[in-house]
């Protein structure tokens, strides 16, 4: 079990209990995007230096107008030194929303961009397959040369053209080749 599994059962049951699911969901995520995407912001929460009351000074600027519930859950977090596991407690939280919600977001990796007839069709093999509403992410990454790669919470389906080539040439490295 992972150490977000925890922090995000706590914060989905007072979430649930306080019957406030939906806007803490939208706030945890808010912040969670504003740490990946500021390395000052980042660099900040991560140090050891910068007191508490400075750190919950920023959580409060972070989450001005918002749920009062993820501030106070931020300092839980810096209380038990896991200010670094945000973005991972952030996912758990977020899946397990969808989860309760009979949601499964995903995300569909192709080497191109594939239209939306396709990504429809996918996405409705895995509705069908899951028996849940999907959503999904679609980017491109063309180092993967071909086929998918598929991210499902925490598991990953990698079908790719690089990975299978990957393969082939860890197994030719591998066998034992006889000399006449």
């Amino acid at each position: 079990m992972s150490i977000a599994t925890p922090y995000a059962t706590a914060l989905y049951s007072a979430a649930t209990e306080a019957k406030r699911l939906r806007e803490v969901d939208a706030d945890l995520a808010a912040v969670a995007r504003a740490v990946r995407e500021n390395a000052a912001l980042s660099r900040t929460l991560a140090n050891p230096a910068i007191s508490r009351d400075a750190k919950t000074r920023v959580f409060a600027a972070l989450c001005k107008g918002g749920d009062p519930l993820v501030v106070r859950f931020l300092e839980v977090l810096q209380d038990h030194r896991r200010l670094g596991a945000l973005l991972e407690i952030q996912s758990a939280f977020a899946d397990r929303v969808r989860l309760a919600q009979n949601e499964l977001a995903v995300e569909l990796t192709t080497a191109v961009a594939i239209d939306d007839k396709t990504a429809d069709k996918v996405q409705k093999q895995l509705a069908a397959a899951t028996g849940l509403a999907v959503t999904m992410d679609r980017t491109v990454d063309p180092s993967i040369l071909g086929g998918v790669v598929l991210r499902v919470r925490d598991r990953l389906v990698d079908a790719s053209l690089r990975r299978r080539l990957d393969l082939l040439g860890r197994d030719l490295r591998a066998a034992r080749i006889p000399t006449v």
